[in-house]
């Protein structure tokens, strides 16, 4: 199954911001409203109580045209937390940058959290453009920037429809992730269960380009990233039996994007007398 589309806003403070954002492709504002000053088109009946408040303004037709409360959390909220919040928006922004004050599975879990309480997933925290296919390959509904000018939104955006929609006849690039050493739990054996041990990782994976010419920005090529960070999170969900079921989830993640046509992924453990026991996988995409 493919990802979930992830659209783009912009967090703004002007309506002249406002209006440079959505031209240049974002689908929301992000407006604050303080209760020095008036908000970006955000009835009164509307504002909140407190010093500031968020609201998405939506650019495109078919997106809802009233103002919509964000609730703005900085750590992954606890599920429970989330029940009052169906229908709502739940923006995760640390205040840094969200891939190093969390990692991707703890994004995921929050992101799943949210879609089991009905609500929307935001995601923020001083993103740059190589986070944006880090952070679309976890399906959030919207990714939030702050500070891009004009040419780092259209990128932006480009990067969003490209993993949508690759183009049938451009060029099929190889990528390569090789020797990547995560610890994990893995194995039959009891004592297996109770230490990390080295395991490897090594990943080829037939991507097609979203450019048939000379890819020259972030958007017109495929991310390493994902592969790295697709190793990490199945290390982080703690102990599994087989390498061979590693193998085989890493490989069902990375076909879910459609730009990929086929992976191999290889798989060993390093701590059990050989330099390596494992397995190799060649997968290709369905349709």
């Amino acid at each position: 199954m493919a990802h979930k589309s992830c659209r783009l806003a912009a967090l703004v403070s002007s309506p002249d911001e406002a209006r440079r954002a959505l031209e240049a492709g974002a689908d929301y504002v992000l407006a604050p409203t303080r209760r020095d000053r008036s908000g970006l088109g955000v009835p009164d009946r509307l504002k909140g109580d407190g010093e500031q408040t968020l609201y998405a303004i939506a650019a495109d037709e078919s997106l809802p045209s009233e103002p919509r409360r964000v609730r703005s959390v900085e750590t992954p909220a606890d599920p429970a937390a989330l029940r009052g919040d169906a229908g709502g928006i739940v923006l995760l922004d640390p205040g840094r940058p969200i891939l190093r004050a969390f990692s991707a599975e703890t994004i995921a879990n929050h992101i799943a959290a949210c879609r089991a309480a009905g609500a929307e997933c935001w995601l923020a925290g001083a993103l740059e453009l190589p986070d944006i296919p880090r952070l679309m390959a976890l399906s959030p509904d919207v990714l939030v920037v702050e500070g891009f000018d004009e040419a780092a939104l259209a990128q932006a955006g480009r990067m969003l429809r490209s993993a949508e929609a690759p183009l049938a006849d451009a060029p099929t690039d190889l990528i390569r992730v090789t020797n990547f050493i995560l610890q994990a739990r893995v194995g039959a054996y009891g004592f297996e269960r109770e230490r990390n041990q080295r395991i490897r990782f090594s990943v080829e994976a037939a991507v097609r380009r979203s450019v048939a010419g000379v890819p020259r920005a972030m958007g017109d090529v495929y991310s390493y990233d994902i592969v790295m960070d697709a190793a990490r999170r199945l290390c982080e969900r703690g102990h599994t039996d087989l390498v061979e079921t590693l193998a085989e989830e890493l490989a069902v993640e990375l076909l879910t994007d459609r730009r990929v046509a086929e992976v191999m992924v290889r798989v060993e453990k390093l701590d059990l007398g050989p330099e390596a026991v494992g397995i190799e996988i060649r997968r290709r995409a369905i349709g």
